[in-house]
């Protein structure tokens, strides 16, 4: 059996996860479809609206066959780290191919360039150094203009055409592609052209919610839809449904009427408190915190009643509002350095817990299991939680519990929790 995987959060599950999972069947021709998705936290740095669990729900009934979770350390890090995860989680399932959305067709160049750049890293140190010295710009600025760099004085890439600027997907999409690169059997790289709106679009266009049609929309826009609005009449409308699939629409006007959709307001008292309460040792000791960025939080969070307000004080040139979100989690969460260091130490044996599956998928799992289960791999599939789980991985069962806390009504994420298994 072939399989073709998905990298995903579906933070919700809308019409465009719907179509890149009927594209990747279409374009590769495989048997069935793999979603390494993030757990209870997503990679913007906030807590995801409904659970885990729902969403591996829904995505079993579009078209997914296997729905996994991608560990908390690498669901919630920047490009380069939250790609090297789901990649290599996908290699050690099985899968032969990889689908991604991209805004560019022409995603050929970007997988060459990321060759060249994997098989040449001390130029590409030494582009990073160049613009780090001579640069004044945020990090994301400085990656696109090394690259820039790298293109002007190296001929073999000068004529490849790319483009990151405001290209969120493909700039992920590149990632991929680098992380792919140094695979011993990397997996075949089948892009699909992302259609409707921008992936950074944050609110719906005045008028589209009366189109009787079904909608292509962002994630945030959709995010955005759901608390800026009065939702008390939320199941009766069929706006919903517009823009996700009926399963994902019953599951968030549910998660609605049992106070069940969770945000960054549900965690954003326990941020304040451990900023008002923490010294700044153990706060410089939070992962991802940089360059005295604890003493900003501390004045942010003294002036402001609501997590917007925090960011917007607290970001700067150097830090974008993604960058203080992730960091803000670690703090909420109490995610130190050194814990950080041991779960992404290229030797740690990493879980993949399983969420669900269709019977296709049960049978391929039949087919790969040994390969999970030898000594020497570095992947774990883990279908029940239990107390080896928690001696091996105590972050991922701690951050869990917390998500278990902001909605006291939510069930359990872990123990007792069986895979979804389908027809």
């Amino acid at each position: 059996m072939q399989a073709v995987g998905i990298i995903a959060e579906w933070h919700p599950f809308h019409n465009g996860h719907a179509y890149q999972i009927k594209k990747a069947k279409d374009q590769t021709k495989a048997d069935l479809v793999i979603g390494v998705m993030s757990g209870n936290y997503v990679q913007r740095g906030a807590p995801s609206l409904v659970s885990k669990w729902a969403r591996a729900a829904v995505a079993l009934e579009n078209g997914c066959d296997l729905v996994v979770e991608l560990p908390f350390w690498f669901a919630i890090q920047p490009a380069d780290y939250f790609a090297e995860g789901g990649v290599k989680a996908l290699a050690a399932l099985g899968a032969t191919a990889i689908s991604f959305g991209v805004e560019d067709d022409h995603f050929a160049d970007y997988e060459q360039l990321a060759k060249w750049m994997v098989a040449h890293p001390n130029q590409v140190a030494a582009a990073d150094q160049y613009v780090a010295d001579v640069d004044n710009r945020s990090f994301a600025e400085k990656r696109i203009a090394a690259i820039q760099y790298l293109q002007a004085t190296h001929p073999e890439i000068a004529d490849l055409k790319v483009n990151f600027k405001e290209n969120a997907n493909t700039l992920l999409a590149f990632a991929y592609a680098k992380v792919n690169a140094q695979l011993q059997t990397p997996l075949k790289m089948v892009p699909v052209k992302r259609i409707g709106d921008n992936h950074r679009l944050s609110a719906l266009n005045a008028g589209q919610l009366d189109q009787d049609t079904s909608l292509y929309t962002s994630g945030s826009a959709i995010r955005h839809y759901l608390f800026s609005k009065d939702l008390k009449g939320l199941k009766d409308s069929n706006e919903l449904e517009k823009m996700v699939p009926r399963d994902m629409a019953e599951a968030l006007c549910e998660a609605v009427e049992a106070d069940q959709l969770v945000s960054w307001a549900d965690l954003f008292p326990y941020l304040r408190y451990r900023l008002l309460t923490a010294s700044n040792e153990e706060l410089g000791g939070m992962y991802q915190m940089v360059g005295g960025m604890e003493n900003r939080m501390v004045e942010a969070i003294k002036q402001v009643d609501n997590f917007s307000d925090f960011v917007d004080r607290v970001k700067n040139r150097n830090w974008s509002a993604n960058r203080v979100q992730r960091t803000a989690l670690m703090v909420a969460l109490n995610i130190q350095k050194d814990e950080m260091q041991v779960v992404l130490s290229p030797s740690h044996r990493q879980p993949l817990m399983l969420l669900g599956a269709t019977e296709k998928g049960r049978s391929y799992l039949k087919m790969v299991k040994s390969d999970l289960s030898r000594d020497d791999s570095l992947w774990q599939l883990v279908s029940r939680v239990d107390q080896t789980s928690e001696e091996n991985w105590p972050m991922w069962l701690k951050v869990d519990r917390m998500y278990e806390i902001l909605k006291p009504q939510v069930d359990t994420q872990n123990f007792n929790h069986p895979p979804i298994f389908t027809k």
